[in-house]
């Protein structure tokens, strides 16, 4: 009997803090009706106002609530125990978040939500039919937002340009707007204002018109991704003022003249891809200096000139890929001193020479493609080399190209010719002259014959000129 007065004073001090949580949860009406607008625009899952009356209380898959930042986690002026739950957070369009109807419809009531953090739509507006412009509120009305992720992603159906008022978002730290084919016009100037831009995607898209010089200003910047749009004219010298940024993705744009020398400045970088422009003249002096770069990704630009032997300083490279860009002359020794380097696409260029041995000491390349070039001589790599490659191996198309027969491995599909000696040293076969070929299934297979398909070959040589020797020859390939 004499513990029953304290249980039941313990149940009277535990109450009130139950029912201030219960409190707590009930979301501030206007806000609620905002949030309620928002989902009648975009998703049709299901009677929001019926079935979740209070959202934050019973917060569903894509919607996050959160007490608003003040004195005891409750609103300004509110005192402990008298906060409100707040949306911060609404993804839309995939499974388990909410799915978008067939006419959803942009809201640009979702900026009103006076706490949210993060938004995304990916996959949101699809039909074709119903196709809806990307707006904002005005300016004025979105200078209060905290809003510090928006990514609208992969919505066919989503037109209009990037809006200007997004320079009023001083928050965003994160801005992707991508996979959006129906999203025109240029890059707007004003976008220099998001001075507290981490990350900023804008790639495919159908923007036009040049790189804003002004992008210099993001001086946060870590990753920059404008790729597979239309953008013109020449890359900004002034990006080379992002000195954090580890990723740059201009390729496959229309952008012209040459890379500007601040690109050297970028030190940080990891990633640099500028393939499918119409980029010319030679890398910037200094080049070597980004000792962090992993990927350098330069397909199909009409650089011309040589290769440039500093490259061969990056000893972070991974993949060098610089096909399809004119390049004459030889392949650099340097490239041999490129220790991580696990890809080197050098092919449709006009390169001359021999391979360099060098390259053979790589022990970390798995796939390496020179083919359509002008490359002659021995082939430098052993069996070791040619196994672990494999059908990696691309040496087609370098006519004077070929291979020691000791040095080939039964079951690579090496299709060069043996080389036979000269007196200006190794010179392919008439054999290999007329296939030229190596990993790439074409030509005709030369080693380990016996004299007499060497003598075979010798009589068919010139015929194989004028005429494929697959078919003369097939039936003495020694496998």
């Amino acid at each position: 009997m004499v513990l029953m007065p304290a249980y039941i004073a313990l149940l009277l001090f535990l109450l009130p803090p139950a029912a201030a949580a219960a409190a707590a949860a009930a979301m501030d009406s206007a806000e609620r009706e905002t949030l309620f607008r928002v989902m009648e625009a975009v998703s049709s899952d299901r009677d929001w106002r019926v079935e979740s009356p209070d959202p934050c209380g019973s917060p569903w898959p894509g919607l996050e609530c959160k007490p608003a930042a003040g004195v005891g986690g409750g609103d300004a002026g509110a005192g402990v125990g008298a906060a409100r739950m707040h949306v911060t957070r609404l993804d839309f369009g995939v499974e388990p978040n909410p799915t978008c109807k067939d006419a959803a419809a942009f809201p640009p009531e979702v900026f009103s939500l006076p706490h949210l953090q993060s938004l995304f739509f990916v996959d949101c507006f699809t039909n074709p039919s119903a196709t809806t412009t990307l707006a904002l509120p005005a300016p004025a009305n979105l200078s209060a937002s905290g809003l510090q992720q928006l990514s609208i992603r992969a919505n066919p159906a989503l037109s209009g340009t990037v809006p200007p008022a997004l320079a009023t978002l001083r928050s965003l730290q994160v801005l992707t707007i991508s996979q959006n084919g129906l999203v025109r016009g240029e890059i707007p100037q004003g976008i220099r204002e998001l001075t507290s831009l981490v990350r900023l995607d804008l790639s495919y898209n159908s923007l036009s018109g040049p790189v804003p010089s002004q992008i210099g200003q993001l001086k946060s910047l870590v990753g920059l991704d404008l790729s597979y749009n239309s953008l013109s004219g020449a890359i900004p010298s002034r990006i080379g003022e992002l000195r954090q940024l580890q990723k740059l993705d201009l390729s496959s744009n229309n952008l012209t003249s040459g890379i500007p020398d601040t690109v050297a400045n970028l030190t940080s970088l990891t990633f640099l891809a500028l393939s499918n422009n119409g980029l010319i003249g030679h890398f910037p002096p200094g080049i070597s200096g980004l000792r962090n770069l992993q990927y350098l990704i330069m397909d199909n630009n009409p650089m011309g000139g040589p290769l440039p032997s500093e490259l061969g300083g990056l000893a972070r490279l991974q993949e060098l890929r610089l096909a399809g860009s004119g390049y004459s002359g030889p392949i650099p020794e340097a490239f041999g001193q490129l220790s991580s380097l696990t890809t080197l696409s050098l092919q449709d260029n006009n390169l001359t020479g021999p391979i360099p041995a060098a390259l053979s000491r790589l022990g970390r390349m798995y796939h390496l493609n020179l083919s359509n070039n002008a490359l002659g001589g021995a082939v430098p790599f052993d069996g070791a080399f040619l196994r672990r490659l494999g059908g990696n191996l691309d040496l087609s198309g370098n006519s004077g190209l070929c291979l020691d027969d000791r040095s080939v491995p039964r079951g690579v599909g090496v299709a060069v010719g043996s080389c036979r000696r000269g007196g200006d040293g190794d010179v392919p076969s008439s054999a290999s002259s007329s296939s030229g070929s190596v990993g790439a299934g074409r030509g005709l297979t030369t080693t380990r014959g016996s004299r007499e398909d060497s003598l075979l070959l010798g009589l068919l040589g010139p015929v194989c000129v004028a005429v494929s020797c697959l078919f003369a020859l097939n039936e003495h390939a020694p496998y």
